[in-house]
């Protein structure tokens, strides 16, 4: 008997034990490597923000300097121009008007910082600080775009009557090459080219300034990004400099792992092709097992924000936890073993009772509290002797087994709070979006229907539409390179500035060539989205529409027996490339018409075999029309991809926009405010 209840408690505890440690150790790793990758990104994003402050202000700064340049050259040519005025009139002659030009220009304060120079269409110098050089051909430039930058700029002022450019160019006194910033203004009546010039290296010493004060800034925050006792964060450059060191330096780098004698080694264990936007954990190298690594590459700035940990740190509480089971177990064998001995005989049936108790604590849940055992409480409240203390500690035994598992319970809500919280994210961005169908019931020319589903959390796909000056009705449907939150960041950005070009009253084509412009001069990560924007003149049925590299939208013609593809792309992706031309395409609709805008998305679906949905599909199932109902088209679309890609992973965002034209309605210049407005 005594043998059998040792055998049975020892039994126990070789059972929960090692399943215990492994289910701890499993659940302490996932966590710290969640909470480490919560903790970088939550960094990451933080920099990103610096970052892009950052470029804000020097942005900021080159536009003060561009307006003050403006300033000064239309003060030049307001000179020139009243001084020609003066001669047409009779008032002096050309040449003495031309000559007294010339003198108030000689005139003018100068200095390295800014100065005036002016040339002729034959690239002779007219006015310059440097009179040495007045009446020879002037001494041309490279501009960032590697063209002659005085030359070109001359050739763009003929065109558009003023521009600006940045290149190198040597010094006033002679002795370097600076960089130079310059605003070239046309005076067409004498064929002057009218150059205001500045310094621009100010600009970016003044933008190096920031950054050192933002690495200042940021080193507390990486000093306080710590994970257990040992835990360090740092941050590398691309060639393995020290950006900002961790906390300790070195010493504190060498005190995780016998394995790591400085921070060096951190960057060696780094691999070189880290994935952009996402923190990832690094597998240790051979003999350094001990060493828990964590990275995330910065692009921008080629940082790579590290967390250096140790595998102890990590494990230390759950093996404290093992242990202290350990412990708590062996008591109980200990105390079982002792009263059992000598009273063996006289104990053979509560021990058997106890016995079957042992034998069913394996198999129970765990995750609820033990159910009532009368017995087992006689047994502890009527004995005072060995089997009495027996049943409480076996009981004892359950109650802390049960308060360990409802820890582990809620360490597993915890990381499923942190996945809720990311979901909703997803439901920010839904809420930036236009979701009330149909989205105009007091404008009978049109009906509508648009639905967007991201790939992942949130998506990079976008559409709205919105009324301006009451019979104006823009829409538009994008698709942002890349997933996930940058695609999305990029896509509000986008947003943001469609509308707001809306506001002006521009065509389509107008709008994107804004846009462009904009995205393309603050774009680090190289960016861009497709787009088709329209604009439906209701009361006239004239659709004016620009699309920038985006899918071929369907043009569903009343009584036609298949779609028509307006396959014209009027210029590139947004973002790519500043200056960029756009061309504005218009139809005009009827009543009845109808219009599919769709992304990449659509075609691009795939199933299990990995066969695309395809264009033939979509104009198979676009061939009936809406019969006026976008919605319940949009319906039967996505019900038909549903069923082609049976099951497979969206790889990419969906999204569909249908518009029924209905032709002019009664109150079409009057229902809609004359400000824009947009339903979302």
């Amino acid at each position: 008997m005594f043998l059998g209840v040792a055998a049975i408690l020892g039994v126990t505890a070789a059972v929960i034990l090692p399943s215990t440690t492994a289910l701890l150790e499993r659940s302490f790793v996932s966590e710290r490597e969640r909470e480490a990758t919560n903790t970088i990104d939550l960094f990451a994003t933080s920099l990103r923000e610096r970052f892009q402050s950052l470029i804000r202000q020097k942005v900021d700064a080159v536009e003060q300097r561009k307006t003050a340049l403006r300033d000064q050259g239309d003060q030049v040519v307001s000179v020139l121009s009243a001084l020609r005025r003066l001669a047409a009139n009779g008032g002096m002659s050309e040449t003495a008007a031309r000559n007294t030009a010339l003198q108030w220009l000689s005139d003018q304060p100068r200095s390295e910082a800014r100065y005036v120079i002016v040339y002729d269409g034959e690239m002779r110098v007219l006015i310059h600080p440097d009179a040495s050089l007045l009446g020879q051909t002037l001494i041309d430039g490279r501009d960032m775009k590697g063209r002659p930058a005085f030359r070109a700029a001359q050739e763009d002022v003929l065109q558009y009557g003023d521009t600006f450019s940045t290149f190198p160019w040597q010094s006033l006194d002679a002795t370097e090459t600076r960089l130079k910033f310059g605003y070239f203004r046309n005076f067409e009546p004498w064929g002057w080219t009218v150059a205001v010039i500045a310094d621009a290296e100010d600009v970016q010493r003044a933008a190096d300034a920031q950054m050192a004060q933002m690495i200042r800034d940021l080193t507390n925050s990486v000093h306080a990004l710590r994970l257990g006792d040992r835990g360090r964060a740092m941050i590398f450059d691309g060639q393995g400099r020290l950006v900002i060191p961790p906390q300790g330096g070195d010493t504190a780098c060498a005190a995780i792992s016998t394995a790591v004698d400085s921070c060096a080694d951190a960057f060696a264990m780094l691999p070189q092709d880290l994935p952009r936007q996402d923190t990832v954990a690094v597998p240790p190298p051979a003999g350094a097992d001990d060493v828990v690594l964590y990275a995330h590459l910065f692009k921008p700035l080629d940082w790579r924000v590290t967390m250096l940990l140790s595998r102890d740190d990590i494990l230390g509480p759950a093996h404290e936890v093992t242990r202290n089971q350990a412990l708590l177990l062996g008591s109980v064998l200990v105390l079982s073993f002792l009263a059992a001995y000598p009273l063996s005989g006289w104990l053979v049936r509560p021990l058997r009772r106890l016995e079957v108790r042992v034998r069913a604590l394996a198999s129970q849940d765990f995750t609820r509290d033990a159910p009532p055992d009368p017995g087992l409480r006689r047994m502890i409240d009527d004995r005072a002797d060995e089997i009495g203390r027996l049943a409480s500690a076996f009981a004892f035994m359950d109650e802390t087994l049960r308060a360990k598992i409802r820890e582990l319970i809620r360490v597993t809500e915890e990381r499923m709070r942190i996945e809720g919280e990311l979901a909703a994210a997803r439901d920010i961005q839904e809420g930036l979006l236009p979701k009330t169908f149909p989205p105009f019931p007091d404008r009978p020319e049109i009906n509508l229907h648009a639905r967007l589903v991201p790939a992942k959390e949130v998506g990079g796909d976008l559409f709205d539409f919105y009324f301006a000056e009451g019979r104006h009705f823009y829409f538009v449907v994008g698709d942002v390179s890349g997933k996930g939150v940058p695609a999305a960041l990029f896509m509000a950005i986008t947003r943001t500035l469609l509308k707001t070009s809306a506001e002006k009253g521009l065509t389509p084509a107008e709008m994107l060539a804004e846009v462009n412009d904009m995205l393309a001069r603050d774009n680090p990560n190289t960016m861009f989205v497709t787009l088709f924007c329209g604009r439906i003149d209701l009361a006239a049925g004239r659709l004016e529409y620009c699309n920038a590299g985006h899918n071929p939208p369907l043009l569903l013609r009343r009584g036609a027996t298949a779609p028509e593809a307006l396959s014209t792309v009027c210029g590139p992706a947004l973002g790519v490339m500043e200056d960029m031309p756009y061309r504005a395409m218009s139809l005009n609709l009827c009543a009845g018409d109808e219009l599919l805008v769709y992304t990449d998305g659509v075609t691009e679906a795939h199933n299990p075999d990995k066969a695309l949905y395809g264009d033939d599909r979509l104009l198979r199932v676009s061939a009936g029309g809406m019969a006026a109902d976008p919605k319940r088209f949009v319906d039967r679309l996505f019900d038909d991809i549903d069923d082609f890609v049976a099951g497979a992973d969206q790889s990419d965002d969906i999204t569909v926009f249908a518009l029924h034209y209905a032709g002019p309605g009664a109150d079409a210049t009057t229902a809609a405010p004359e400000a824009l407005r947009s339903i979302g």
